[in-house]
């Protein structure tokens, strides 16, 4: 299914590396323009971040900018040039949205910022994502991924005790909170100017976004002033709950007992009347005062079986539990996610066919149907000619002086 709900909406795309690029290609797959601005004066990092298809190098073969910009158009131009600037603002012109995720004062020192376009598009959709936001003392700092989960604590949050702030293992922030904010911000103002007729700002703070993904401990910060301990997979709530060792070379399973009915149920699947007997162990806190010993038992009983042999016995039994999966085991052995058509094979010149993930949902029962990533530059003249009505003589002079790369 190639849905086209944003058909009729244009994108000038100036984002790049990896949240803002992710934000824009939920419009571009379902139909929108986007027209992704891009010059190899300084091209997007991701293109040139790995991993590249088959371990060959090339500005069109990283599978992480592959997989953030389906079904975008590649326009190059360079902006150093003031001709380069014209160019861009004559795309605006014919834009609905302007995008970008630099830090503040960029946009604006090339002439692109919102206070300029507005006065070529009045009604322009303009997108900011500056890590902290357009104002305020720390406005002026840069970020990315990490040094986000940094300062909103998830890297403290993910801690397995005090003095470990681990980090969550990749940079939710670009891949999650952010791209998704933003997104919805820009849906609700082409809403709101399909009803009014106005344009906006829309100043995100990656900052405040992921502090929005963070979640129950920002909440408890606030209502109490008191800092959530770090317990990493345990459960102030409920136990046993936490990652046991299994049978095999590093595998591990999930098992989350949250009601004393399920508490039963393990001990059932376990063998341990001794243990479902006890009265110190009928309820949540019984068994947290426990939990060490609790554990004890569960890790020496789930490390004679295989993830699947605790998993699928437990699952039956009504105590949620699952193997910890690895990247790998989801593209070659899930069987729920192959089932679903969640793996899409998308063919491209220099990478040839390549492995996608869908977009998360089925619409009537059908997956949104992805493009693939454009080549470097491989719509300019498409867009110069057919969206700006430039001849072929001026894109060939254009491309002669290098402003076109």
């Amino acid at each position: 299914m190639r849905p086209d709900f944003l058909r009729g909406i244009r994108f000038a795309d100036f984002t790049w590396a990896g949240a803002g690029p992710f934000g824009t290609k939920v419009f571009s797959d379902f139909g929108a323009e986007v027209l992704k601005v891009e010059s190899m004066s300084r091209p997007d990092p991701v293109r040139r971040g790995v991993p590249y298809k088959d371990g060959i190098a090339g500005i069109n073969r990283s599978g992480y900018f592959a997989s953030r910009n389906t079904g975008k158009k590649s326009v190059a131009i360079n902006l150093k040039e003031p001709d380069g600037l014209q160019l861009a603002r004559d795309l605006v012109a014919q834009s609905d949205v302007v995008s970008n995720n630099f830090g503040p004062g960029a946009m604006e020192r090339l002439g692109l910022g919102y206070d300029d376009l507005k006065k070529i598009k009045p009604d322009i959709i303009y997108l900011a994502m500056p890590m902290y936001g357009e104002d305020g003392p720390f406005s002026s700092l840069l970020g990315v991924g990490m040094t986000i989960s940094a300062v909103t604590g998830l890297m403290w949050m993910t801690a397995y005790g005090p003095n470990d702030p681990v980090g969550p293992g990749t940079h939710y922030p670009d891949h999650a909170a952010n791209p998704y904010h933003a997104a919805f911000a820009v849906l609700a103002a082409l809403r709101y100017r399909r009803h009014t007729g106005r344009g906006m700002k829309i100043d995100l703070s990656q900052i405040e976004s992921t502090a929005n993904f963070v979640g129950p401990a920002l909440v408890e910060a606030a209502a109490s002033g008191r800092e959530p301990p770090q317990i990493g997979n345990r459960s102030r709530e409920h136990a046993p709950h936490n990652i046991f060792r299994c049978r095999g070379e590093d595998a591990w399973v999930a098992v989350a007992v949250e009601g004393d009915h399920e508490w039963l149920a393990l001990a059932a699947a376990m063998g341990r009347q001794d243990l479902a007997g006890r009265a110190d162990l009928r309820t949540a806190q019984g068994r947290l005062a426990a939990i060490d010993e609790l554990e004890a038992a569960v890790g020496a009983w789930t490390a004679e079986r295989t993830p699947d042999e605790v998993a699928g016995p437990l699952q039956t039994a009504g105590v949620a539990a699952a193997r910890v999966a690895c990247s790998k085991d989801l593209v070659e052995d899930d069987p729920q996610l192959a089932a679903r058509g969640y793996w899409q094979t998308l063919d491209h010149p220099e990478m040839g066919p390549s492995l996608f993930n869908s977009p998360p949902y089925r619409i009537d029962g059908e997956r949104v149907e992805l493009k693939r990533q454009p080549l470097f530059g491989e719509h300019t003249h498409e867009i110069l000619t057919g969206v700006l009505g430039l001849s072929e003589e001026r894109v060939k002079e254009l491309n002669d002086r290098g402003i076109l790369g």
